[in-house]
Parts: structure tokens; C-alpha cells; sequence
């Protein structure tokens, strides 16, 4: 059997290592904040390990969102972690639970990933084509090429971005700052859009109003 994590898996993905590799292949579903959150069955369902964890989906204004219907974000509880408690933390995933019994027989709730609602940005190349790219990519561009990982990103026009960033901590600020901005500026060119303007903008990143997260 092989497992899968991290992004979504595709028929053709499954089709083709099921073929490569002769063996069973099933999806996974899982985060940081606690990796074995659910198990894909032989129907193609992920099943929650509700033994160890609560998934509950909601709306926008974190609602409960009833079997059937797409959540906005699932927000996450983690009860075998004693030593830094997590609870009801939104992922920011939406997923939709399945109403009826699975027919594989498991009686724990199943459900499926639609994806992320985090914001994408869109960017123009300059030669009439819009790259997409997530956030996630950006900030692990700029945490593994310059060492910094607080930080905000905003996107201010087609080819255009501003970056904040908390150089409290940092012994050497200026150099902190424009090692963010250059490893930022390399990501981008590997995307084929160099022509975008990155600019640091004076004071540290600003918080959500309403979680307090960065």
C-alpha cells in the first residue's frame, strides 16, 4: 500500500503510481498541527480519527456547517497534545462531511477536501499571462532563503508586492530585511515574473483583528 499527503490526489496521479508500482495506493489527510487527522478507505472517503481529534467545519463567521455543504475553514482539536493545547484552530481548509454511512463499513465520520481559502495572489509576467501562486510557496521561499519567518506579504497591484517584516530580534535589521526582499525577488524570477517590484515597507507585520495570528 503507498500514502499519500500533502496535496490532493489526482485519478491520473493515482491511475499512473498504482501502475508504476503495482500496490494499493490511498490517500491521507493531515497538518502540522497534528499529522494523522484521517485515512482514505477503499471508496475513496477520508475517515476522521475522532478518537484522537475533533474536525468540525464552519462558515465564515465559524459556524457550525452541517454534513453536505462546504465549509469555509475546519477548524481542529487536538486531544493527544497535553504539552501545547490546540483547540478548535482553524486550518483554513475547507472540507465538506459526507451525510450518509460509508459503505465500507468504518462508522467514524467521513468527509472530502475541497482545499485551501487562503488568498492566492495573481500576478501579472508582463507578456499578458497571470502566474497564480500560493501562499504557502511565498512564505516558504522567503523562510528557507533568508532565515526569517515573521513577516507579512501584500499584494498592491498586477506586478507588485509589499513585505513587512519583525526585525525586533534580528541583530543585523537592514541585512535581515533585504535578505527577505532578495530571496522573495529569486522565487519570483524561478516563476517567470521578474518584472514584479517587491518593496519593504517600515514597520513590523500587522495581525488579523480577529485571531491575533500574523
Amino acid at each position: 500500500c503507498v500514502m499519500t499527503g500533502g496535496e490532493t490526489l489526482g485519478p491520473a496521479v493515482r491511475a499512473r503510481i498504482q501502475q508504476a508500482l503495482g500496490a494499493t495506493v490511498r490517500g491521507s489527510y493531515g497538518a502540522s498541527e497534528f499529522l494523522p487527522i484521517a485515512w482514505e478507505c477503499a471508496h475513496g472517503r477520508l475517515h476522521v480519527n475522532e478518537d484522537w481529534v475533533i474536525l468540525e467545519p464552519v462558515d465564515e463567521r465559524h459556524r457550525p456547517v452541517p454534513p453536505g455543504q462546504a465549509g469555509h475553514g475546519v477548524l481542529l482539536t487536538n486531544l493527544a497534545n497535553r504539552v501545547q493545547p490546540l483547540i478548535r484552530y482553524d486550518l483554513g481548509d475547507s472540507v465538506t462531511f459526507h451525510a450518509d454511512a460509508c459503505p465500507c463499513g468504518n462508522p467514524r465520520p467521513s468527509f472530502q477536501v475541497e482545499g485551501r481559502c487562503d488568498d492566492t495572489l495573481h500576478l501579472d509576467d508582463g507578456q499578458g499571462r497571470v502566474v497564480h501562486l500560493s501562499p504557502m510557496a511565498l512564505t516558504t521561499a522567503v523562510e528557507d532563503g533568508a532565515d526569517v519567518h515573521r513577516f507579512q506579504l501584500r499584494q498592491t497591484g498586477p506586478a507588485q508586492i509589499e513585505m513587512q517584516v519583525d526585525l525586533t530580534h534580528s541583530p543585523t535589521p537592514a541585512h535581515s530585511g533585504e535578505a527577505a526582499v532578495q530571496a522573495l525577488r529569486r522565487y519570483l524570477r524561478d516563476q517567470g515574473l521578474p518584472g514584479v517590484q517587491v518593496s519593504l515597507v517600515p514597520g513590523p507585520p500587522q495581525p488579523d483583528a480577529r485571531s491575533g495570528k500574523l
